[in-house]
């Protein structure tokens, strides 16, 4: 598999990978990842040269080989964080059938060659009510209206479907005991057996709230239990997670047992609690502005075959939600 840049135009952003089958590269029990010198092949001799046929313009934004592109993107531990590069909606088509006839020139084997898609900074971008079948088609043509569906095999591009449940002033979350009437919920082919066998799995995560064990969501790859339901992956979780949440080193990042070893570290944990602290009393909404305390909402996400995102968590019967959500006044939860 090899990354390419992102494909950005107008408002959306699509991530782009392009994948390759090496049916006569390796064995049962090699690893199935491309060599380092077929990558080197594939940006060199077939990726750069078509920017640079089609757009030579910005073929001096792109790393000039294989190996200056790692040299540039690979961090002190040899992490790799690769950057983003736009290539114009209007020349995408003729470039994405260049680049795959390059492919198949470069190395027979690389003839098969295909893309996936995946739009990117979307959630929220379409929120609807659930319920309403029309507002349901609007939200579903806002999200595609960038795309060709004629050229769209809907079986094999998915989206995420989520409902978010709310009580103005309260943190709604999940109760732990209702993890499984939520799962049948999504998964409703599912029989007493698949359910059980599902949560045992380890594809199957609880991710607690602090250390309330009554109170958590979850995580999992449904594999063989979602087929019949046409369900890849469900997750569950609570919106208040936004004031904590950070994908880089940041304020709210994990704490190690170091930190209470050195003083200069210490001292740096005890400011960093200082601040979080400030943040978490903002949220109760006592504060000298006198606002109203930080709500959080109890969001479900289900992802499905795109043919399923008009059919998908349509319903949520009220015995479900006195089963799975709890709501607890926002100003004690901070």
């Amino acid at each position: 598999m090899h990354k390419i840049p992102n494909f950005a135009f107008g408002k959306v952003a699509i991530r782009s990978v392009i994948r390759v089958f090496l049916p006569h590269m390796y064995g049962m029990n090699d690893s199935a990842k491309i060599p380092v010198t077929d990558m080197e092949l594939i940006y060199n001799q077939s990726l750069r040269p078509v920017v640079v046929q089609h757009m030579s313009n910005m073929a001096t934004h792109w790393p000039v080989s294989y190996s200056t592109a790692l040299a540039l993107y690979r961090d002190n531990k040899s992490r790799i964080h690769p950057g983003s590069l736009d290539i114009p909606e209007h020349i995408l088509d003729v470039f994405s059938k260049e680049y795959l006839k390059q492919l198949g020139k470069v190395r027979p084997y690389f003839r098969d060659a295909y893309f996936v898609h995946e739009f990117r900074g979307w959630k929220g971008a379409t929120i609807h009510n659930p319920f309403d079948v029309a507002e349901r088609e609007v939200a579903f043509s806002d999200l595609t209206h960038d795309l060709n569906m004629d050229k769209v095999d809907t079986e094999n591009w998915f989206v995420d479907i989520a409902l978010e449940v709310g009580v103005e002033e309260h943190i709604a979350t999940w109760r732990t005991s209702g993890h499984k009437s939520l799962l049948r919920h999504c998964l409703p082919s599912l029989n007493t057996e698949g359910l059980d066998n599902l949560t045992n799995k380890h594809a199957f995560s609880q991710d607690r709230m602090m250390h309330l064990l009554d109170l958590s969501g979850f995580h999992c790859e449904t594999g063989k239990h979602g087929k019949e339901d046409d369900v890849k992956y469900i997750q569950a979780y609570t919106t208040e997670k936004t004031m904590a949440y950070q994908l880089h080193q940041g304020l709210f990042t994990d704490k190690n047992p170091q930190d209470l070893l050195m003083t200069p570290k210490l001292e740096k944990l005890v400011q960093d609690i200082e601040k979080m602290s400030l943040v978490l009393f903002e949220c109760t909404g006592d504060g000298e502005d006198q606002k109203t305390p930080q709500d959080g909402c109890a969001r479900i996400e289900v992802r499905v075959p795109m043919s399923k995102a008009l059919t998908t968590l349509t319903t949520c019967p009220s015995r479900l939600l006195r089963r799975c959500v709890v709501a607890i006044p926002a100003q004690d939860w901070w």
